[in-house]
């Protein structure tokens, strides 16, 4: 089966933010952005993008998720981040070793608050802040 494409992102790469940066010791490691996406707001596409991209790993994997110029306007998207965090919580944290949180802002905090709720007890044990 061909690698997963995200459509919304093979006609503006700047949509979404989830890169895979390299597998290392057999622990693979994704990257996001949200103020560099474009469509940032987009919790469909978005969903479906960590979906796809996600479902082809099989290593255990670190998120790093860098929370650089994360706003208010990122913030009002909230429904992004519940939908991501019932994702990752039902399908995809069984290999999950660490989410590192990068350049956490007073925003970002808040998000965390809210979607703890819709985060498994592992998920809300692996996040650190850096």
């Amino acid at each position: 089966m061909p690698p997963y494409v995200c459509t919304i992102c093979a006609k503006d790469p700047s949509s979404h933010s989830l890169k895979n940066m390299g597998t290392f010791d057999n622990i693979t490691c994704y990257y996001t952005c949200p103020a560099k996406a474009t469509k940032y707001s987009d919790a469909n596409g978005i969903e479906e993008h960590y979906d796809g991209v996600l479902s082809e790993n099989n290593n255990d994997w670190i998120w790093f998720f860098d929370a650089d110029k994360f706003t208010s306007k990122h913030l009002l998207e909230i429904n992004v981040g519940i939908r991501l965090a019932k994702l990752i919580s039902k399908k995809f944290s069984h290999n999950l070793v660490k989410i590192v949180i990068l350049n956490p802002t007073w925003h970002i905090m808040v998000v965390i608050k809210l979607v703890t709720p819709f985060l498994n007890n592992h998920m809300k044990s692996i996040i650190t802040f850096l």
